[in-house]
């Protein structure tokens, strides 16, 4: 089943390739599922929630290229995912997991995670906003989103407030400085707090840069 639903993922962004930003792509989806099987390994998870998380993390954004849009994307692709699993047999009991877990991931979404399987979906894929990735994903972004990279007044907001409605940048101080203390499980938080502290140093450089003084 696991191969059956990663191959239908895969069709499903190749088909939509352009209608959605590379910070939200495939490769998102296989990073996400490598930290949550990460975490999963560190916290002893048993093979059928493996197995779960596996399927959560592969549908956890589909609807981003099938619709072009973030807004409302955990619901929307909590639905499709349930359509699907249900096309292919899996047991309801088991569909409702996955959909739980997909429905709340999102950061946006505000809701908190009910099980195992969705507390690590939600710290893997918010792991991936942070460190040299999330860095990079945060660019992608910004410029597919129309912002400006940085406000030219005053590069990091320390005398004013935080936009990243504008300013990419400001998107560390408005949410990213925030995902360590959201973390549900020990492991994950360990590696946000250590991203972190990498995406920082990468945003201080760049301060750096933008002033010449580096």
């Amino acid at each position: 089943m696991i191969k059956a639903v990663e191959s239908k993922v895969l069709e499903i962004y190749t088909s939509c390739k352009g209608n959605y930003p590379s910070s939200h792509d495939f490769l998102h989806v296989k990073r996400v599922l490598n930290n949550a099987l990460m975490i999963a390994e560190a916290m002893g998870l048993s093979e059928h929630d493996r197995f779960l998380l596996t399927l959560a993390c592969l549908l956890h954004d589909i609807s981003i290229p099938i619709f072009g849009v973030k807004e409302d994307h955990a619901v929307k692709s909590a639905i499709y995912a349930k359509s699907m699993l249900l096309d292919l047999g899996l047991d309801p009991s088991d569909i409702e997991v996955v959909y739980n877990a997909i429905r709340v991931h999102s950061w946006s979404s505000g809701s908190a995670s009910m099980d195992i399987v969705s507390m690590i979906l939600q710290d893997a894929d918010r792991l991936d906003a942070l460190g040299v990735i999330g860095f990079s994903r945060m660019m992608i972004y910004g410029e597919f989103a129309g912002r400006v990279m940085y406000s030219e007044s005053e590069v990091l907001p320390r005398f004013r407030d935080a936009d990243d409605a504008h300013y990419t940048i400001d998107h560390v101080f408005s949410k990213l400085i925030h995902i360590p203390a959201h973390m549900n499980t020990d492991v994950g938080r360990r590696i946000a707090l250590e991203r972190l502290k990498t995406l920082l140093w990468l945003i201080k450089i760049l301060s750096l840069e933008i002033e010449g003084l580096s």
